[in-house]
């Protein structure tokens, strides 16, 4: 009995996608979750249509001016990560467009890659980044105030509350 493979395979599972959810709000952790999943699946046009509701979720989270922020963000991601316009002009739609879901065109496995670093990127700077500078703010100014024999219950500087 012999047994040929295929020169090329297929996968047939893809690895689960990682993401540490912790710092995220939870209506977008939620979102974010699904569509890791959708992702991990290779269900490139669920991941896409998932992908669109959570960037909804952050904009509502973040605002108007926060929306500009993250319009940025993803600007930057095209030019560090050196990607080609029409593959980013996909991502840009699924991120900023809200009638794209009414003409929605085929995603492809390269497209749904850039999309998922692209969102990571973007929940990484918008909630991850944040979170983990004011916890470390945090642990230093209790160690500086110990040093210092301040009362931990005194007002210390302020953190501007985003």
């Amino acid at each position: 009995d012999r047994v040929e493979l295929h020169p090329l395979p297929q996968p047939v599972e893809h690895p689960p996608e990682r993401f540490s959810l912790n710092y995220l709000p939870a209506t977008i952790a939620t979102r974010f979750r699904e569509a890791l999943a959708c992702y991990s699946a290779g269900l490139w046009q669920a991941f896409a249509a998932m992908c669109r509701q959570t960037a909804r979720a952050v904009f509502e989270d973040v605002g108007d001016a926060g929306r500009l922020r993250v319009y940025d963000l993803v600007a930057e991601v095209q030019e560090l990560g050196d990607i080609d316009e029409a593959t980013f002009n996909a991502v840009r739609r699924i991120i900023f467009d809200p009638d794209a879901s009414k003409q929605e065109p085929d995603y492809d496995r390269r497209q749904a890659a850039v999309l998922l670093e692209t969102m990571k990127d973007l929940l990484t700077q918008t909630y991850v980044r944040r979170a983990k500078l004011r916890q470390a703010l945090k642990v230093r100014r209790f160690f500086a105030n110990q040093a210092a024999g301040i009362d931990e219950d005194e007002p210390e500087l302020p953190i501007r509350k985003a």
